[in-house]
């Protein structure tokens, strides 16, 4: 069996392969050393004895040295974790991969190579970030519960209230300015936040796609957790004709990526 570590910028992912199917996952946050990553695997019984090789990606990996449950590791690019990872999920031979995590990573894999297309510092780290900011609150599922109370409408100005109707695409509810209102309650604030960041990674994913020629567009990582994001995102692809896929364990999908190199 193979082992996939992907090490973000807030939360370390490991992945069991056999016969090219998950059979294990586990997730924690912030684990900055290998004696800690190895106390997480063994916690969560990743059995050493049944492990080949070991396969690490991510920002962090880099800086972390030595063997994993007795293994030295194998370092692959997060280039060609997340496009791997998107293939392995959906199973395409052409793709656009959106790794939508703390910031996001746009890469394209055609004909069997991966290429980094665009990325952006906006992710699920600036919806938990600025949230933390506006309304003093940063945990994950408390925004889930917070941002479904509000209206991002009350915080935003939208192509209504702008030019009085329908413009090009764009509908009359579609966000013209976010923030431009600036008002509304916490819950008001959570949920345009999590608006602001699920336009703004879908409009990147859509330019990228049409640059590259490319309508299957699979998105990986944590950002999309928020279901409010997830309903953003899927009505910007709406809008613009095009659709987003959202395949099982796409939270893990970099760690599989790794593991499938």
């Amino acid at each position: 069996m193979i082992l996939g570590i992907d090490f973000g910028a807030t939360t370390t992912d490991a992945v069991l392969l056999s016969k090219k199917r998950i059979v294990k996952k586990a997730s924690a946050e912030k684990i900055s050393s290998i004696s800690k990553l190895n106390s997480f695997l063994k916690k969560n019984n990743f059995d050493s004895s049944k492990i080949s090789r070991v396969v690490i990606t991510g920002g962090k990996s880099a800086s972390l040295k030595g063997k994993i449950l007795g293994i030295n590791p194998v370092h692959v690019s997060e280039i060609d974790a997340i496009g791997l990872g998107a293939v392995f999920l959906s199973n395409a031979k052409k793709c656009l991969a959106v790794s939508f995590g703390t910031g996001t990573c746009i890469v394209s894999f055609e004909n069997g190579k991966t290429k980094h297309v665009i990325g952006s510092g906006v992710g699920g780290g600036t919806i938990t970030g600025l949230s933390k900011l506006l309304v003093k609150e940063n945990n994950i599922e408390k925004l889930m519960v917070l941002a479904s109370k509000g209206n991002f409408g009350n915080v935003d100005l939208s192509v209504k209230h702008v030019v009085g109707g329908k413009i090009g695409l764009l509908n009359v509810d579609a966000t013209a300015s976010n923030f431009a209102r600036g008002c509304g309650s916490k819950a008001d604030l959570a949920a345009a936040v999590q608006n602001m960041v699920a336009e703004s990674v879908a409009v990147l994913a859509i330019t990228a796609s049409k640059q590259c020629k490319c309508n299957r567009i699979i998105f990986l990582g944590k950002g999309f957790v928020f279901p409010l994001a997830k309903k953003r995102l899927k009505a910007a692809a709406k809008v613009f004709g095009v659709k987003f896929e959202f395949p099982s364990n796409a939270g893990v999908g970099v760690a599989a990526g790794a593991a499938c190199f």
